[in-house]
């Protein structure tokens, strides 16, 4: 049996697709919304998803508890605005017969600004999204990672990631990702420094638009680079202002 699990907050022009998209292969559909104040949680259960409540306080928390909501021995992660292609369908239901591995990467094609981004760090994009429940658990404050105590094997299928068609939808996610990296960071005693930040600013453009080759997805690798190069920013200064809190 496959559970899937979909964490949501305000996805209702994306919810119904990835539902949809999810028939067949999944024989429950765990949603856990954390207050949607559009049509999301209505969609969600119009097309069969068990849907639940809990109030956000980080991805790896919000995620686990998905988990403990699912029936099923194996557990495949999705998020509100990806799809799983037909060719990957058939390979995880074929993985889930055998006990070989305790989980699967699955690499993700990330689709951002109306385009398919194949460098600029977005690319390759291969992380644990299949595993069986009881030997896996989300682990990060922030950017959270699925650790798996077992073997881990490797699907040759990619989930198609319908990530931000706008800047500014990215810059709201940015907000939201920068507050918790910026916990995170209080949390372990990191101090603001000017020069730190002034460093990371520079040093994710320069990885992510250079090293990382993300001048060959054109103005898009580029807008993309200077992004994560103020977002890298505004980490620092939410860090500054949580230690002026204190």
């Amino acid at each position: 049996m496959i559970s899937t699990t979909i964490i949501t907050l305000n996805e209702e022009d994306k919810i119904g697709r990835t539902i949809k998209n999810l028939k067949g292969l999944a024989d429950e559909i765990i949603v856990v919304d954390s207050g949607s104040a559009d049509k999301t949680v209505a969609i969600a259960e119009s097309l069969g998803a068990k849907v639940f409540f809990r109030e956000f306080d980080n991805f790896a928390a919000q995620k686990n508890w998905a988990v403990s909501k699912a029936k099923g021995d194996w557990v495949l992660a999705v998020d509100a605005d990806e799809e799983i292609p037909i060719s990957l369908a058939e390979e995880i239901k074929e993985a889930v017969k055998s006990d070989r591995y305790a989980g699967y990467l699955i690499s993700r094609k990330n689709f951002i600004l109306g385009k398919e981004i194949k460098y600029s760090r977005w690319s390759p994009d291969t992380h644990i999204w299949l595993w069986k429940k009881d030997s896996g658990k989300w682990m990060g404050d922030v950017h959270e990672e699925l650790v798996v105590d077992g073997k881990v094997g490797l699907l040759k299928g990619s989930k198609i990631h319908h990530s931000h068609n706008t800047v500014s939808s990215f810059m709201k996610t940015n907000n939201l990702y920068s507050t918790l990296e910026a916990l995170s960071l209080h949390k372990q005693n990191v101090r603001f420094s000017f020069g730190r930040m002034f460093w990371a600013a520079f040093f994710e453009f320069f990885i992510r638009f250079f090293y990382k080759w993300g001048f060959l997805d054109g103005k898009e690798g580029f807008v993309l680079a200077y992004i994560m190069g103020i977002y890298k920013l505004t980490v620092w200064i939410k860090l500054w202002e949580l230690e002026q809190k204190r």
